[in-house]
Order: structure tokens, then C-alpha cells, then sequence
């Protein structure tokens, strides 16, 4: 779950700065400087980067059995300019957080184990 976790955070960081380009720099280059170039590049690159995203984030969905509000709001942040940030450094931490207590757990469960003390189904 680490490698999705690692794809995961990767692909909201390439599309968010993808998306920030897109949205504060190519678009008012188009409507404001009436230069599309930009525009015409960036948007396509983000669209198929934001797909690759989607498929990392659910890779990950599914392996921690996500709730569908995560998923949502992940989702949505590949399409909301910054979110993709914040999104990715919450979900970091609650990942680390999720594995710190199972890693407990599972220590606590060795010691009970070790020591002939009743152990939980």
C-alpha cells in the first residue's frame, strides 16, 4: 500500500501544478493576452494527467477501503486549483496515521500472544 500511496501523492502534485498553470497562467494568457498556445497545450496535458490521477487515487481507495466522502473530495481535488495540496498532505497524514495504530496493534496483540494473555478476535 506504500507504492499507492507513494503514485498517489506523486500524481496530485503533478496535477495540481499542472493545473495551476492552466488556470493562473495559460488562461488569462489566453483571454487576457490573446495568446492560446499555452492554453492549447496545458489544458490537454492536464486532462490526461488528471485521468492517470484518478487511477492512482482509486488504486489507493480501494487497497485502504475508503469511504466514499474521501473519495469524493479527492476527486475533487484534481479539478479545484491548490486542493490537490492540501488533499494529498491530509490524506499523507492520515495514511501514516492509520499504519502507526495498526503497527500498535500488532504489537500489542505480539505481546499479549508472548505471554499467554487472552488475545482479541
Amino acid at each position: 500500500m506504500h507504492g499507492a500511496l507513494t503514485r498517489y501523492r506523486v500524481m496530485a502534485f503533478v496535477v495540481g501544478t499542472a493545473l495551476i498553470i492552466l488556470v493562473f497562467v495559460a488562461i488569462p494568457l489566453k483571454y487576457w493576452g490573446h495568446e492560446k498556445g499555452l492554453a492549447e497545450v496545458v489544458a490537454p496535458i492536464h486532462g490526461y494527467l488528471y485521468i492517470v490521477y484518478l487511477v492512482a487515487a482509486a488504486d489507493l481507495a480501494r487497497r485502504a477501503h475508503w469511504r466514499l466522502g474521501r473519495i469524493v473530495v479527492v476527486v475533487a481535488a484534481g479539478f479545484v486549483p491548490t486542493l490537490a495540496f492540501i488533499v494529498e498532505h491530509r490524506v499523507n497524514q492520515q495514511m501514516q496515521a492509520e499504519w502507526a495504530s495498526e503497527v500498535a496493534a500488532g504489537q500489542a496483540e505480539g505481546v499479549r500472544s508472548a505471554i499467554g494473555g487472552p488475545t482479541e478476535s
